[in-house]
Parts: C-alpha cells; sequence; structure tokens
C-alpha cells in the first residue's frame, strides 16, 4: 500500500521505518545527525519550514506538512 504524506510524495508503507514529530529534531543530537546525513547524501525531500513530522525510510528522508497522529492513522487503516 501506498500513503500520501504531503508535498505531493507517496511513499510505500513497506518501505518506512519511522515517523517521528519534528520537534524532535530540535531536541536530539542523534536525528539531526541523520538529517544531516541525508541532506548530503541529496535525499532529503519536502519543506522544513512547513513540516510537522519526518518520515525515514529506507534509503530517503522527508519532511511532512502532516502531523504524525495523521500519518499514523493513514499507515494503520491500510
Amino acid at each position: 500500500m501506498f500513503i500520501y504524506i504531503g508535498n505531493n510524495h507517496v511513499v510505500e508503507s513497506k518501505y518506512i521505518i519511522s515517523i517521528l514529530d519534528v520537534q524532535l529534531e530540535r531536541t536530539s543530537s542523534k536525528l539531526q545527525k541523520l538529517v544531516d546525513d541525508f541532506k548530503q547524501q541529496d535525499k532529503l525531500y519536502g519543506e522544513e519550514e512547513s513540516a510537522k513530522s519526518i518520515v525515514i525510510t529506507d534509503d530517503v528522508l522527508y519532511y511532512s506538512p502532516l502531523s504524525t497522529l495523521t500519518l499514523k492513522k493513514t499507515k494503520k487503516n491500510m
């Protein structure tokens, strides 16, 4: 199944590793490093300014304007 995560991005649900609140990026040095690594590899998509959540997949990281609760409900209903 596919999940619409906002910003015209659709991700196959089986590749989603984690859906996190974007606020964690400000408090977690490990998440900040992960985001920086994806950014350096040019595998970071979405707009950070409007992001409410971070979707981590096998090989790409997405900023999503949808809340973590909305995304998790969508994934659960599949």
